[in-house]
């Protein structure tokens, strides 16, 4: 069994061997020995017959932020020795799309399957080409100076019937992106979590850049109903006002996009936000107790058996109050259980509730091994000025009888 061929594009020395003609193993895909010390498998050296380098490499240049740019890679399989079939690409940069075609002279093209079967080899009248898309829009728009972005070509040995012989064919690709925009202190909008019955708020600022001084932002729109979203003109920029109205619990994202005078440019703003409920429990809204149902427990348990409780509605106080403690049964057992609430450090919003078995969940039977108490301890906010406690945070309690001795 072969080892498996190491990611080149992924070792620090890669971008010296190429530029750097004269550098070992230059334009090589890597295999590693049984120590595993990497060592060059197939070399690029002056006055071999290859069509190409073994090493693909493409400068996109600074490229304005809106635009699309594509670049096509031969592929020469033979370079690799052996019969290889291509699988799939990966390219690490989220705004490139790398895929292969094997075409026919006259331009039809087929897909590969990623599979390692021979008919994803090119035929005797086809090639194999990598297409790589770079679209800007799905950056943020915001200057980036040129960077290296690494990618791979997954292949395998026509003879393989494992998969562990697999080798990465590394490839590089090089950008920057020229935004016209300057968008300040946000160029994305996260409003973070946002509870049912509040409004999340944030602002940014936007104007041209140095080389676009005059640009106007037309106009506005967003790609969620939750999200809305406004332009206010200043001095030398616009105001960007944006709000979301919670609808249903969990992730969301959607997009602002500000249209400008720049002709097809827009300004496309990522916003995301979490919808969660006013009242919260955290990590989850249980609490176990494993005890001797016949003892009170130490006083030292309570921090082993505590959740975090929060108030996300920031119109009222944080703090919660014990409305009661009842069994699924309805059995009001309060009286036998000591719960505390107390403010978390560093978190306004937050309490840490702990609680402690007193003792007569049993009241003076037997003790059974295979008994369980469940029931819920019922939260609650007092509203001020009002003699009704109102909402309720319930939170499971399950207390079982220990089988320690």
């Amino acid at each position: 069994m072969r080892p498996l061929l190491l990611i080149l594009f992924a070792l620090p020395t890669l971008l010296q061997s190429c530029s750097d003609p004269g550098a070992a193993g230059a334009g090589a895909t890597t295999k590693t020995n049984g120590s595993g010390q990497i060592t060059p498998a197939i070399s690029a050296t002056a006055g071999s017959k290859e069509k190409a380098h073994l090493i693909l490499d493409h400068d996109f240049g600074i490229v304005p932020h809106g635009e699309l740019r594509t670049h096509e890679f031969p592929l020469d399989l033979s370079l690799l020795g052996e019969p290889h079939v291509p699988l799939r690409v990966h390219l690490e940069c989220s705004c490139g799309k790398a895929e292969i075609r094997l075409r026919k002279p006259d331009g039809t093209e087929r897909a590969i399957d990623g599979s390692g079967s021979p008919r994803n080899r090119p035929q005797a009248d086809e090639v194999a080409v990598m297409q790589i898309t770079l679209d800007t829009r799905k950056k943020e728009a915001v200057d980036l100076p040129k960077a290296v972005s690494r990618g791979y070509i997954l292949l395998q040995p026509l003879n393989d019937t494992t998969g562990m012989a697999r080798i990465r064919w590394a490839f590089l690709v090089r950008f920057g992106i020229d935004a016209p925009v300057v968008l300040h202190p946000f160029a994305a909008i996260d409003f973070g979590s946002v509870a049912q019955s509040m409004k999340g708020s944030r602002l940014t600022t936007l104007r041209g850049d140095d080389n676009h001084p005059e640009v106007r932002f037309t106009s506005i729109e967003t790609t969620s109903p939750d999200i809305e979203a406004q332009l206010e003109p200043a001095e030398d920029h616009v105001v960007l006002r944006a709000k979301c109205t919670p609808g249903t619990l969990g992730n969301h994202r959607g997009l602002i996009l500000v249209k400008t005078d720049i002709p097809d440019y827009t300004v496309a703003l990522d916003v995301s936000w979490k919808v969660v409920p006013d009242l919260e429990a955290t990590p989850i809204s249980k609490v176990s107790i494993s005890t001797d149902l016949q003892k009170e427990q130490p006083a030292r348990m309570m921090k082993m058996q505590s959740v975090l409780v929060t108030d996300h509605n920031r119109h009222r106080s944080p703090e919660f109050v014990v409305n009661k403690i009842v069994g699924n049964d309805g059995r009001d057992v309060t009286a036998l259980f000591a719960v505390t609430l107390t403010p978390v450090r560093n978190s306004k919003r937050q309490q840490r509730m702990e609680v402690r078995y007193l003792g007569g969940l049993l009241d003076g039977k037997q003790v059974d091994h295979n008994y369980s108490f469940r029931g819920k301890i019922i939260l609650a906010k007092k509203s001020d000025g009002a003699a009704d406690i109102t909402p309720t945070l319930p939170i499971d309690l399950v207390v079982f009888q220990s089988r320690k001795p």
